[in-house]
């Protein structure tokens, strides 16, 4: 799935989508064009971000929960 894709089932801007990956909470993989292509698991992870962002969790506790959900598998510690 390409970030216009992602941007549109979301909600989330691309600089939004960049910064969590820069975070480490998403890791798209990267065509030889350069484009990321986002997973099911990356737009799941998203998703629960948006969520989570919601309720007015932190970052840094939004990461906590989805290390230890381990559903999101690109979540670095």
């Amino acid at each position: 799935m390409l970030r216009s894709d992602i941007q549109q089932k979301t909600g989330l801007t691309r600089k939004a989508i960049e910064y969590y990956e820069y975070k480490g909470l998403i890791k798209p993989n990267k065509l030889e064009n350069g484009y990321r292509d986002y997973s099911n698991n990356d737009l799941d992870c998203l998703n629960k971000i948006v969520l989570y962002k919601k309720l007015g969790l932190s970052l840094d506790q939004i990461k906590e929960i989805l290390l230890n959900g381990k559903k999101c598998t690109s979540v670095n510690s």
